[in-house]
């Protein structure tokens, strides 16, 4: 492309003459800083074709910036892109988006993937590149080395704001008016008010519930609970609506009471209905729980914190795969759910069939 630019720019001065000499040097310059506009990182290695670029090479501190990482490969290969923590070197990595191939016209495949980052310091940083693994169709996997991408960072602060200035002295202020004789005093009365009256509605509340009948105990079993959950998520039709997050996290929040009533309530020492995902999954490889089923609730709840903490957005076909896979989980189990005791209304156990 640059020398495309150059041999332009010398035929135009050479057709209208030396004083337009100008055009030549506005068209070196301009091919000169051409490549760098997307900021890209290109390397090839065993016909294999990587690309790790940006948009915005030249950012703010706090800035949200997109890197795209493409690799394009013969047909049949699997790029394997490994997942990048919280922290990748200066970065702070706020999405990585699952990869995504796509089949080209001339017998190749570009698999592709967008990391979200961030940066909190001004400079000039490079990313750490991530080893990337190519499996090829009878197995053999190779490493290949992503060239690094650089990134400028410039501050918020611009010209004499870059220096600190002393910390201004503490102003002469009056004292607070809550320290006067006179405001502590009302305080004191209506602190006392207050009690009065707490006192008062505690006591009215415990007749209340002493003079009403105990109510009858949950009598459906976990099953039922989970089933019926299932088929009103389903009526909602979330995912036609486009309300993503919410479809998953009331299939996280029923699938996660479902195990924790089964199969969590003794697998760990924290109250079940506070754990959160890391501690939910720890503890069902802890549990009786069988390792296939174990592991299609692990997915599952990944899954569900992938769309809800994220920016990634999926299909309303994926979505409603996730429902489904959930009632699956629920319907393989039903065994061990209908096993568990109920209670009638007096608080004493029966078996269920």
């Amino acid at each position: 492309m640059a020398d495309e630019l150059f041999r332009m720019a010398r035929s135009v001065a050479g057709a209208l003459g030396p004083r337009l000499w100008i055009v030549w040097a506005a068209v070196a310059l301009l091919a000169a800083i051409a490549p760098g506009a997307a900021a890209a990182q290109e390397a090839t290695r065993s016909g294999v074709r990587i690309s790790f670029s940006t948009d915005s090479p030249i950012l703010t501190v706090g800035d949200l910036v997109t890197l795209t990482l493409e690799v394009t490969h013969p047909a049949g290969h699997v790029v394997v892109v490994p997942r990048i923590g919280p922290e990748w070197g200066p970065f702070e990595v706020i999405s990585q988006t699952p990869a995504k191939t796509d089949t080209n016209g001339d017998g190749t495949e570009t698999t592709r993937q967008q990391i979200e980052v961030t940066l909190f310091a001004p400079g000039t940083f490079e990313t750490p590149g991530p080893s990337l693994s190519l499996r090829g169709p009878d197995g053999e996997v190779e490493q290949l080395s992503l060239p690094p991408l650089r990134l400028t960072v410039n501050s918020v602060l611009t010209g004499p704001d870059e220096t600190l200035k002393d910390i201004r002295p503490p102003a002469d202020l009056p004292p607070p008016a809550w320290r006067q004789p006179a405001t502590l005093a009302v305080a004191a009365l209506a602190v006392v008010a207050v009690l009065v009256v707490a006192s008062y509605v505690v006591h009215r509340r415990r007749r209340g519930q002493d003079e009403q009948p105990v109510s009858a105990a949950e009598t459906r079993t976990p099953w039922e609970v989970a089933i019926q959950e299932v088929d009103r998520i389903e009526k909602l039709d979330l995912p036609g609506n486009g309300r993503f997050k919410e479809h998953y996290t009331l299939v996280a929040a029923v699938t996660k009471g479902y195990v924790r009533s089964i199969y969590l309530e003794s697998a760990s020492p924290n109250d079940a209905a506070e754990m959160t995902t890391n501690e939910t999954v720890s503890a069902i490889w802890r549990s009786s729980l069988d390792h296939k089923s174990a592991r299609l609730v692990v997915d599952l709840l990944n899954e569900a914190d992938l769309v809800r903490f994220s920016n990634y957005s999926p299909v309303e076909s994926e979505a409603n795969e996730a429902l489904r896979r959930a009632r699956a989980f629920v319907e393989e189990t039903r065994t061990a759910a209908v096993e568990e005791p109920r209670q009638d209304a007096h608080g004493h156990s029966e078996a269920t069939a």
